[in-house]
């Protein structure tokens, strides 16, 4: 059965604690930490514990880190602290970012470094028992399968993954198909729907995640399923999205 969480990002204006409250009476059962707000690389090893000691008294569990490391244009010395707070939190995946360039614009030097720096990373982080996933996110050389494969293959590392999510929300066929092509390295899902400039309700794209989550259940899908933004980043809309989703499942 599919686990649902929350990504800490959704709500960048409330605290750590106020997060965990929330995830906890809407009855999530994990959170994806934000590494740029609320559990920054630097965060002392102190306050990380007390945030892990914060989520297991809540049930909560912290499957991933959601990091903005861009294999792109940082350098793999710059993932040591994000790998190091990742494994205090006991997070089994890093969220990274591939970079801010189209596939289509790509050139042979930024494939080079992408891949290089994401062969790196992903043995740092293997040594740790940690899997690295891209971000699955328009814009960005792994906006979909084609790209994302492209990459994976050039680093040809297998502790590489990826999560997925809508992209083009209005086009439901080339969503599915993408989820079918990357499944084989999808480690977690992002729950969100947007017209490419503002979050929508998911209830405006039942269908699309009915058919998503079929497709998921009949795959024998065990990751997680982050809600990630959505109307107005409310708990209000929070709660509606997670019961529709819990109804679909």
């Amino acid at each position: 059965m599919f686990k649902l969480g929350l990504c800490s990002v959704t709500f960048r204006d409330k605290s750590v604690e106020e997060i965990i409250e929330l995830s906890a009476n809407e009855g999530l059962e994990g959170i994806e930490w934000g590494a740029d707000v609320h559990v920054k690389p630097d965060t002392s090893a102190s306050r990380v514990k007390k945030i892990v000691a914060l989520c297991r008294k809540n049930k909560l569990a912290i499957p991933s880190y959601g990091s903005y490391f861009n294999v792109l244009d940082h350098q793999p010395k710059d993932f040591a602290p994000i790998l190091e707070t990742a494994a205090l939190l006991g997070a089994v995946t890093i969220r990274v970012w591939a970079g801010w360039v189209l596939p289509k614009d790509m050139n042979e030097e930024q494939f080079k470094k992408i891949t290089s720096t994401s062969r790196e990373i992903a043995g740092m982080a293997a040594a740790k028992k940690i899997k690295v996933a891209f971000e699955f996110h328009d814009n960005t050389p792994t906006e979909g399968a084609d790209g994302l494969l492209k990459v994976l293959k050039g680093a040809g590392h297998p502790n590489l993954c990826t999560y997925w999510q809508l992209i083009r929300p209005t086009d439901t066929a080339w969503n599915l198909d993408n989820l079918e092509r990357v499944y084989s390295k999808l480690t977690n899902v992002h729950v969100q729907a947007n017209d490419g400039e503002k979050s929508l309700p998911l209830e405006d794209f039942r269908d699309t995640w009915k058919e998503v989550l079929s497709r998921l259940k009949k795959k024998g899908f065990d990751g997680w399923l982050f809600f990630e933004f959505n109307k107005d980043n409310s708990v209000k809309q929070l709660a509606a999205d997670i019961k529709m989703i819990k109804k679909l499942m």
